[in-house]
């Protein structure tokens, strides 16, 4: 009895080891191929004391997400010109338009992330920020690479790995 229980515990040991490598082998893939778009940021307190170099993020798609009734599954958002991806509340998302994204949110009515940690020293550049920058993987799913001011440029240190 206990060495079956002790090769269940090791089979259970090894599941896990490679469900967590495919969940980081597809982040890794969605960081090497994922088209960069840009997240309008709602306005926040731009920085905890509390907790150092952090940053709390709220973007202008989750405020409004959070206005209806029953948030979707999955948005449909438009990416224009300059990268920023804006939402299209009743679009389709399984007939895209060539300049039409799938997202997929990572809570009900949250978009993307909460916090972003920052290195010491970059508070005051960091204020500037007006977008998340994201990458998009073709599933919708996206990872916040960093932040951009309001121009689109990139702010600070980039997150180019998972």
């Amino acid at each position: 009895m206990r060495a079956h229980r002790q090769r269940l515990i090791a089979l259970y040991g090894i599941l896990l080891v490679l469900l967590l490598g495919a969940d980081v082998a597809r982040r890794e893939l969605a960081l090497a191929s994922g088209e960069t778009i840009l997240l309008a940021l709602a306005p926040v307190d731009p920085r905890s004391l509390m907790q150092g170099d952090y940053m709390r993020l709220d973007y202008a798609i989750s405020r409004e997400l959070r206005t209806l009734p029953t948030p979707p599954a999955s948005l449909v958002v438009r990416i224009d010109p300059q990268r920023v991806a804006h939402w299209l509340p009743g679009a389709d998302p399984q007939t895209l338009a060539a300049d039409e994204r799938r997202l997929q949110p990572m809570h009900q009515t949250q978009i993307g992330p909460d916090a972003y940690f920052f290195e010491e020293g970059e508070a005051k550049l960091l204020e500037q920020a007006r977008y998340g920058e994201f990458r998009l993987s073709k599933e919708g799913r996206m990872q916040l690479i960093g932040l951009a001011d309001a121009a689109g440029k990139p702010l600070g240190q980039r997150r180019e790995r998972w």
